[in-house]
C-alpha cells in the first residue's frame, strides 16, 4: 500500500477550541484534516467508520491523564496519538506513556514541532505496510527451574527488541502459579489473559487490543491470571488462537513462561519460534538441565530452536562455558552477567533496566542478546534503513 498523505483529527481535551492549531495544520498541505471536536467522550464513536492516522490531543492545563485518553489509545489501536500541552509534569508524562501516548508537543504548537512528529509517524507507517503479510515471531523465555530469572530477562528483552527493531512488541505473562510481570513493573491491570479465555466469541484483534495494557508507544503487555483457578481453565486450542492473532498484531511476542513441565508448557514451546532456556552455571543446574534436555528434544526435534542462555554468569567462579558444552553437547547461545546492583535497582523501582540502569553491563548484554536473536531469525536489517538519506514527510 502506498501512502500519499496522513489523516488527522484534532481533539480539544479541555473543551475549548484553539484556532491557532488549525492554522498550523493548514500550513501542511499533505495532511488531511478529518475533523476537530471539543467532545472527548464521543470522539471514538465519531471515528468508528474511519480511524485517522493521527489524533492531535490538546491537553493545555491538565495535570493528570483522564480516563477518556486511555480509552482513546485502546479503541483506536492503529492511530498514533500526539499530545500537546504546557504541562511537563513527570507524573503526567509517565502516566501518559503508560497508556500508549506516542509523544508530546509543547504549546504553543509550531509547524516544525508538528512536522517532526508527523515525519516519525510516516516512517513508522512505512515500516508497517510492507510487513503486513509477515507473521510475527514468538520467543519464549523459560528455565529448567524456578528462580533462574525468566521474568527479568523477558521484561528487559522486550525493551531491547523495541529499541533495536523499531517494531511493535508484545509481552505475554504465562507465569504460574504467580504471574510476576505486573509486580516487577509495579503495574496493576484490570484485564488479563483470563478475559480472553472467557470471551471466546469476541476473540479478534480488536478485542485483544482492548485487553492488552500499553507500556510505552510500542510495547503492550498481556497480563497473566492471578487466580489459580483461571490458570487451570486455559484451553490449549484457545491459546493457539491467541498466539495466531498476536502474530498478526506484533513483530515479536515474548512469552514469560514458567518452568512447570506439563502440556501447557509443551504447547507454548511447540508454538514458539525460539525458546530461551535459562540456566545457572553450577553443578546442580547443569544436572537438572541434562535430565530435562532429552525430553525437550523428544518434544521438538529441532535443536536449533532451543537456545541455552546462561544467566548470572561469572567467569571467575565455578564452571566455565566449555564445561557446559562438554556435559550437554550443546553450546550456550548467550551469557548474561551477574549484575546484582543494577538488578536490584530495576526491581525496587519497578522499571526496566533501560530506565533505571541504561549503562549497566546487564542491560548492554541483554541488548546484545536481542541483536543476536534478530540475526538468528533473519530479521531484516534496520541499520540499512537508518543510514539511508533522511526524507521529510512533506517531500516523500
Amino acid at each position: 500500500m502506498y501512502l500519499d498523505h496522513l489523516t488527522i483529527s484534532v481533539l480539544f481535551g479541555t473543551g475549548v477550541q484553539h484556532p491557532e492549531i488549525k492554522k498550523v495544520l493548514d500550513g501542511l498541505p499533505l495532511l488531511k484534516l478529518l475533523g476537530q471536536t471539543a467532545d472527548p467522550q464521543n470522539f471514538v464513536s465519531q471515528h468508528q467508520e474511519q480511524s485517522p492516522d493521527v489524533v492531535l490531543v490538546e491537553m493545555d492545563g491538565e495535570k493528570c491523564v483522564p480516563d477518556w485518553l486511555e480509552n482513546l489509545t485502546h479503541e483506536l489501536p492503529n492511530t498514533q496519538v500526539l499530545v500537546c500541552s504546557h504541562s511537563r509534569e513527570p507524573d503526567f508524562l509517565i502516566r501518559a506513556m503508560q497508556v500508549g501516548i506516542r509523544e508530546f508537543l509543547p504549546l504553543p504548537l509550531t509547524k516544525p514541532d508538528l512536522e517532526g512528529a508527523l515525519n516519525r509517524v510516516w516512517v513508522a507507517k512505512r515500516r508497517l505496510h510492507p510487513a503486513e503479510s509477515r507473521q510475527g515471531r514468538i520467543i519464549a523465555v523459560t528455565g529448567h527451574k524456578g528462580g533462574v530469572g525468566s521474568t527479568t530477562v523477558a521484561i528487559n528483552l522486550v525493551e531491547a527488541l523495541v529499541e533495536l527493531s523499531g517494531e511493535r512488541v508484545a509481552l505475554v505473562d504465562l507465569g504460574r502459579p504467580f504471574p510476576d510481570v505486573g509486580n516487577f513493573l509495579d503495574q496493576e491491570s484490570n484485564y488479563s489473559i483470563a478475559d480472553l479465555i472467557q470471551n471466546i466469541a469476541n476473540l479478534d484483534q480488536s478485542f485483544i487490543q482492548k485487553i492488552m495494557q500499553p507500556y510505552g508507544p510500542k510495547l503492550s503487555i498481556l497480563h497473566g491470571c492471578s487466580d489459580f483457578r483461571d490458570q487451570d481453565s486455559i484451553d490449549l486450542d484457545i491459546l493457539e488462537r491467541i498466539f495466531s492473532i498476536l502474530r498478526n498484531m506484533y513483530a515479536f511476542v515474548v512469552v514469560d513462561l514458567s518452568h512447570w513441565l506439563d502440556d501447557f508448557f509443551l504447547k507454548v514451546v511447540t508454538d514458539s519460534d525460539m525458546v530461551l532456556m535459562l540456566t545457572g552455571l553450577t553443578i546442580p543446574d547443569i544436572r537438572n538441565l541434562k535430565k530435562l534436555w532429552p525430553h525437550i528434544m523428544d518434544w521438538h526435534q529441532d535443536r536449533r530452536k532451543i537456545k541455552i542462555v546462561v544467566n548470572r554468569f561469572d567467569s571467575s567462579h565455578g564452571l566455565q562455558l566449555r564445561d557446559l558444552e562438554q556435559i550437554m553437547q550443546h553450546s550456550a547461545f548467550h551469557t548474561l552477567p551477574s549484575d546484582y546492583l543494577a538488578l536490584m535497582q530495576c526491581l525496587n523501582q519497578g522499571n526496566p533496566l533501560v530506565t533505571t540502569a541504561p549503562r549497566s553491563k546487564l542491560w548492554r548484554s541483554i541488548k546484545d542478546l536481542g541483536t543476536q536473536i534478530l540475526k538468528e531469525i533473519g530479521f531484516e536489517d534496520h541499520d540499512a534503513e537508518s543510514t539511508a538519506p533522511k526524507k521529510k514527510f512533506w517531500i516523500f
